[in-house]
């Protein structure tokens, strides 16, 4: 299905040319290449490698990075369309590129040295390798500077000791960061590093897929570090800094988060609407019963504002702008948007909207997944009005 005419309206205010350009082309792969997948990929827990090698390939995984290291040299927004149109065909796939890219890769775009861009960014982008980020460990989720692997400093380099979860990527990413706390600092958001770690090295193992409710073509897993040792040149940024390049990293992430959640809320109103056209009830198509109508206008508003929202942070990112508040919000409004309306596509579809040979089944438990990740929108409440009483001058004196 289509976009509806007036979401068609509104990204071209949104988009440039070229950026309305690789919409359609994205859109146009993933309903010739990437649909048919679905239903193995879900099968499978994970995508086929060919299909982020024709992705690198065709240069729709690198968009936004430095054309020296296999990008495009274009907006963030561009990676925001690919999310968003790979989010509405298949929102753990779009998972999958979204630890792959907007976690792994641009970190090493942002922080790595020379060598490390050569030999861990460039492969990411031509889809000849995954990435992985791990920040969640078993003892804790939301308090990320509570790590308690460990990083420590021997001649020559570090040994890591310690263990992640719900890493997206884990059971099958060819490379790994994860944030280590090492020394212990007065206060918290010090003394954290982040290494890069390789598949294979001694002591580094990964645990199997975890059985998930959604999001199911995404491989979630475990990594465990016993005694890894780690080079010097394996150290991401300035040692002892992790933690801040973590906060600083946040924001955009959140943003990105947005693409995600409007993807599978799109999708969920492709198949609300196309259903109400179709469906017959007391002699005519359920549309036109204003219930229904409701239902179809609140999920196009939820979207549209949302949309907006997405990619005006985006240009003032672009711009260098500091967007705590509002990524949280977006973050915090899309993503209980996505719940609302994937629950209601399903109601629309009423019995047959249960049925797991339907989307309707895989979008309600997929939509779930955006209120949790990237930060529960309990946190991004209580971010919100700190960052409120902030900007209106009620802070900390």
């Amino acid at each position: 299905m289509g976009a509806t005419q007036a979401g068609e309206v509104i990204m071209r205010d949104l988009l440039t040319d070229d950026e309305l350009m690789l919409q359609e082309s994205v859109r146009r792969f993933m309903r010739a290449e990437v649909e048919p997948l679905v239903p193995r990929m879900q099968a499978e827990g994970e995508p086929p490698r060919s299909l982020l090698k024709r992705m690198g390939d065709l240069g729709f995984l690198g968009t936004c990075f430095d054309e020296a290291y296999g990008g495009s040299g274009a907006s963030l927004a561009t990676r925001a369309i690919v999310g968003e149109e790979t989010a509405r065909v298949d929102a753990g796939f779009d998972l999958v590129l979204f630890a792959d890219i907007m976690l792994f890769a641009r970190a090493i775009a942002r922080h790595g040295t020379e060598s490390q861009k050569r030999k861990y960014l460039v492969p990411v982008l031509t889809g000849d390798r995954i990435g992985a980020m791990g920040i969640t460990e078993p003892g804790g989720g939301s308090d990320a500077l509570g790590a308690v692997t460990r990083g420590r400093q021997q001649s020559g380099g570090w040994v890591v000791k310690g263990a992640k979860t719900f890493v997206t990527n884990a059971p099958t990413a060819d490379f790994f960061l994860v944030i280590t706390r090492t020394s212990d600092e007065a206060s918290r958001i010090d003394g954290g590093t982040w290494f890069i770690l390789d598949r294979g090295m001694e002591g580094l193992a990964t645990g199997k897929p975890f059985s998930k409710m959604g999001m199911r073509s995404s491989p979630t897993g475990e990594i465990f570090l016993d005694d890894v040792r780690v080079g010097e040149d394996q150290v991401l940024g300035q040692a002892g800094r992790g933690f801040h390049m973590l906060m600083e990293s946040l924001d955009v992430e959140r943003v990105m988060v947005g693409a995600s959640t409007i993807g599978i809320a799109q999708a969920c109103l492709d198949e609300a609407a196309a259903y109400a056209h179709e469906r017959r009830v007391f002699g005519k198509a359920i549309r036109e019963y204003q219930l229904i109508q409701e239902k179809i206008a609140d999920m196009a508003t939820g979207i549209e504002m949302s949309r907006a929202m997405l990619y005006r942070l985006l240009r003032a990112v672009e711009r260098g702008e500091k967007v705590t508040r509002e990524a949280a919000i977006l973050k915090y409004f899309s993503s209980r948007m996505l719940t609302e309306i994937s629950a209601e596509t399903v109601q629309i579809w009423g019995g047959a909207g249960q049925l797991e040979d339907n989307k309707t089944a895989r979008l309600y438990r997929d939509g779930k997944h955006h209120e949790i990740g990237a930060g529960t929108n309990e946190i991004m409440k209580v971010l919100i009005a700190k960052e409120t009483f902030k900007e209106m001058g009620y802070g900390r004196k």
